[in-house]
Formats: C-alpha cells, sequence, structure tokens
C-alpha cells in the first residue's frame, strides 16, 4: 500500500484535471508482483505494455526497499560496471512519462550527480532530461518528460558531467537506481494543450508527503 503522495501522482492528477474528457494515465506501482529477481523483458501484472531490461542483461529486481522506494519499487543491479533501467512500450508511441526515483545515498554520491531519463522513438534519441539528485537517500523526487513521442527510455545515475556510474573510488560504485510510480499516458490520446504541460510542470515540483517512517536498506 502506497503511503504518499509521490510527486509523479501528484503530475498524473494535474493532466487529469485539466484533461478530463481525454486523459488517460496508466500508474505501475509494483504492488501486485511478485517480489524477488527478475528476468529481462519483465512486465508487470497491471499492464503488459511496458517491457522492462538492464543495459548489461542482468540485475533487474523488485522489492520493498523502505523509503529507498514507495513500497515496493524496481531496481537494477551490479551498477559499478554501469548497469541501469531500459524501458521498453511494445503498444505504440507515447507523450508523457514521469517516476520517482531513491537510493541517492550521499555516502555514494557527489554533489551535482544526476538522474538521467532519455527518451528514444526506435533508435532515435528524442529527448534527454536530468534531476539533480537530493542526495538523501530517500524516494521524494520525481523526473519526467512530455514533449514528444517514444517508445522506449532509459533512467541511469550519473556524475555531474552526465556519465553513467562505472566504479573507481569509493564514491559512485554500486549506486544502484530504484523506480517507482511510473506514469504514462495510454497511446492515441490527445496530446494536451501548453496549459495542460504548465500544471504538469507544477505537479513535478511537489515532493509528496506523508512519507513512511521504515529503515532503508542499503542496496549496495
Amino acid at each position: 500500500m502506497k503511503l504518499r503522495l509521490s510527486a509523479a501522482a501528484a503530475a498524473a492528477a494535474a493532466f487529469v484535471m485539466a484533461n478530463p474528457a481525454q486523459a488517460a494515465l496508466v500508474t505501475l506501482d509494483f504492488e501486485s508482483d511478485a517480489p524477488g529477481v527478475l528476468g529481462e523483458g519483465f512486465a508487470s501484472a497491471d499492464y503488459s505494455g511496458l517491457q522492462f531490461f538492464t543495459d548489461l542483461g542482468a540485475g533487474l529486481e523488485l522489492g520493498n526497499y523502505g523509503v529507498q522506494s514507495d513500497g515496493q519499487g524496481l531496481l537494477a543491479r551490479n551498477d559499478s560496471n554501469g548497469n541501469f533501467i531500459k524501458g521498453v512500450f511494445s503498444d505504440g508511441p507515447h507523450s508523457f512519462l514521469s517516476m520517482d526515483f531513491g537510493n541517492d545515498d550521499p555516502f555514494f554520491t557527489n554533489p551535482g550527480d544526476r538522474a538521467v531519463l532519455t527518451v528514444f522513438l526506435g533508435a532515435a534519441m528524442v529527448g534527454q532530461t536530468f534531476v539533480i539528485m537530493n542526495r538523501n537517500d530517500v524516494m521524494d523526487q520525481t523526473i519526467g518528460f512530455n514533449f514528444g513521442s517514444f517508445d522506449n527510455f532509459t533512467l541511469a545515475f550519473t556524475n555531474a558531467a552526465g556519465s553513467v556510474f562505472t566504479g573507481g573510488g569509493a564514491v559512485n560504485v554500486g549506486l544502484i537506481e530504484v523506480i517507482d510510480n511510473i506514469t504514462f499516458d495510454v497511446p492515441d490520446t490527445v496530446v494536451p494543450e501548453p496549459a495542460t504541460w504548465a500544471m504538469m510542470i507544477l505537479g513535478f515540483a511537489g515532493t509528496g508527503a506523508l512519507l513512511r517512517r521504515r529503515r532503508a536498506i542499503a542496496l549496495i
């Protein structure tokens, strides 16, 4: 059960309020899925049109990681080798995507380190955005994209220069991406007007409320 209103949920709510007749959004929170190590191409029981992979071909895992996730979350292990999460839509292009991210452990990050979301249409990159980690080791930040059609994406933790963590010293070794509350539009829905984008941006600015008081589980 989710115990807080995530910024991703706030962005989705803004979309629906601005476009009640045409808004169609799906949010994956993974609460209906069995925890454990996952195979490549995993899809949530709640939506079969989005499959998840890792850049290295192994390391997907689902579980409850305390304050580093919001209930059950999805992660990619073995990040000392530069692993990260990839999502592929099999149901056509999309135009809205947001997700919460966590595990920005201050001991394994530096000021300015980023969560980077890159979206593609086939092999062509459509766009990229990033959020600077607040480094509090709590899932209380959201990243999103809504300015073009795409059918696959990657989410990676990087240094301030945008390079994916690949090890080298104590800092940035084993920093594992954890994502949750993945919200996206259903294909063939009407693209929102500019006023809707403004409301969605306001939604992204929210950091949520009612954070759970749970012991963080080390992921490194």
